[in-house]
Parts: C-alpha cells; structure tokens; sequence
C-alpha cells in the first residue's frame, strides 16, 4: 500500500463502518437480517463476533469457556495477534470521532493552551482499571459489567434506542462529555488511557513479536528534535522513532506518522517483525 493511500483507505473503512450502524437497526426493521447486532456482539451471515472482554468474564466467572464462543471471540483476537490492534484506529467508529475532535482542538485552541500531559503510558492505567473492574464484578455482579465501558457498544446503541425505541438513549450524552473532555484536554484520553476492550487486543499482539507495527529506519531519518513530523502527526502523542519500548503497546498502527514521514527519506513504514528499527 502506498503511503499517501493509508489515510485515505482507513478514512474510507472507518466512515463506512460508521454509517452502517447508523442505518443498520433501520435495515434490520426493513427485514434485512444478514447483519445484526452491535459492538458487543455482531452477527454477519453465519459468522458471530463476541467481545473479548465479554468472554473473559464468563470464562473466569464459571472457570468454563463456552466452545461456541471460542471461534466468535478467536477471530477478533487472531486479527490482533497478526496485525495489532487496528480495531482501534481501522473500525472503531468512536475512534474516528476522537480523532476529528483532537484534529478540530489543534486547529481551534490556541497555541498557548497547554495540553495535559502523562508521565505514565496508557497500558498501565488500562490494566490497573481492568484489574478494579474485575474485581468489583466478581464481587458484585453475576454477568459481564467491564464491557459496558466500550464506546463503539454506546455509539451502536444510541441508533439501535433512536430507530427501534424511539427513545434518545443517554450514551447521546456519555459520548458527548468524553469528546467534549478531550476536546479541552486537546488529548485522546479514553483510547490511550481508558478503553479496556483495547487492553485485551494489546495483549493478543504482544504474544505475537512479528505481529504488524511502525518500522523505523534510523539511517534514513532527518529530522530533529525541533521537528518531528511523525510526532506531531500522531493522534496519541505517540513518537514512533522510540516504539521500541513500552510505548509500542499504544500505537494502533494508523499508519499517520508514516504518511506524515514519506518526505522526509521514508523513515516509517509497516512491517512484521520482532523489532521496530
């Protein structure tokens, strides 16, 4: 794939995604059934895709896995396993909207407003609040409560309560305050520091070192600390030229440092193999 195509064809897939579940409780209403259901589970003619993160938490709350969710859960963490976590900047429909909302920030808030910045990555965080919300659900609760916190389930839902309900659901407004949080913050927080569905995808590639991710070149680098491209293309803050550590479990391989490098010696591109340089 050329460079200059990777933001056009992600932007294509993500849009499309996006508006099919804005229309497909609609089509389902009109009887069109090979496609049904939302984020958490989706049917696609005979294929069925289970979250995760739902799985886990039946698996670890019977000590029993389901065989009939081993295929629709395995695929979602087989895709991982090879090309990393691409749901998250590929599919993701709320992934798309905090994008356009970081992009509009950068352009709208002035210069001189100060970003807030983390010492500690993503990944971290993402496991402490994982570990909080499995502890509380073996507690308290006797079905899935983690996976309640994903957001292309409530972007999914806001359709499925506007056309089959009738009913203005409250994700309308759950979304609205994280977008409009990371709008002032002018940082993507939920899907680099929050999202746990995403933490078991990072988890899935990490089992495999040749999964897909940014190669980087050093020798055919130019730029410099006072310009880095690729950083600041970076919708995570991410700098691809370090993903070597801990860092890389972050990157969701958007392939934006890359288009943003390819005149600059092409120092970026993506590749399988154990290491990123």
């Amino acid at each position: 794939m050329k460079h200059h195509f990777i933001r056009k064809y992600r932007r294509i897939i993500q849009i499309t995604v996006a508006i099919t579940f804005i229309i497909l409780p609609l089509l389902n209403q009109l009887g069109f059934t090979f496609i049904w259901g939302n984020f958490l589970n989706i049917h696609i003619g005979p294929l069925n895709l289970t979250d995760p993160l739902a799985v886990l938490q039946i698996t670890l709350k019977n000590l029993y896995f389901p065989p009939r969710l081993l295929m629709s859960t395995g695929i979602i963490l087989i895709i991982a396993m090879c090309f990393g976590t691409i749901f998250c900047s590929w599919i993701c429909p709320f992934g798309l909207l905090s994008e356009l909302v970081h992009g509009l920030a950068k352009r709208v808030l002035p210069n001189t407003f100060k970003k807030l910045n983390f010492q500690i990555t993503g990944f971290k965080i993402k496991l402490y609040i994982l570990s909080l919300g499995l502890i509380f659900f073996f507690l308290f609760c006797t079905t899935p409560i983690i996976n309640q916190l994903s957001m292309p389930l409530w972007y999914s839902q806001i359709f499925q309560y506007l056309f089959i309900r009738k009913q203005i659901s409250f994700a309308v407004l759950f979304v609205a305050v994280i977008l409009f949080t990371e709008f002032i913050s002018r940082n993507r927080l939920w899907c680099r520091y929050i999202c746990p569905q995403s933490f078991l995808l990072i988890i899935a590639k990490l089992f495999n070192p040749f999964h897909l991710k940014v190669g980087y070149r050093k020798e055919k680098c130019i730029s410099n600390k006072n310009d880095n491209p690729c950083q600041k293309a970076c919708s995570l803050s991410l700098d691809p030229r370090t993903l070597n550590n801990l860092l890389e479990t972050e990157c969701n391989n958007c392939g934006d440092c890359i288009v943003a490098c390819k005149k600059l010696g092409k120092a970026l591109n993506f590749q399988f193999s154990r290491h990123s340089s």
